[in-house]
């Protein structure tokens, strides 16, 4: 993949300096994006899914869901996505 622009940051819309990434869009309507936090604890990345309520009807009312995810949290769902990609359909797999 040779387009990087899912990663140019997007204007800060918080005003608290915290980096937001463009939306990815779904086959199905709707889309995803990801953008910093922080909590009183540690700093955080916000995943803020928009998609139809009926996958059927992509142009039809959406539903929102928002996590608010730890950095390791945010790093083992990049690897379990990664991990889907890299296997997705493969007829064996082995747990490492």
């Amino acid at each position: 993949m040779t387009d990087r622009r899912h990663l140019r940051p997007l204007p800060d819309l918080s005003g608290r300096g915290f980096t937001h990434l463009p939306e990815i869009p779904s086959n199905y309507g709707g889309h995803i994006r990801a953008y910093e936090s922080s909590a009183a604890s540690s700093p955080h990345l916000w995943v803020r899914i928009e998609c139809p309520e009926n996958p059927n009807a992509p142009d039809g009312p959406t539903r929102e869901a928002v996590v608010h995810l730890t950095l390791d949290n945010s790093r083992r769902l990049a690897e379990q996505l990664v991990y889907l990609v890299d296997t997705h359909y493969l007829e064996e797999q082995t747990d490492e």
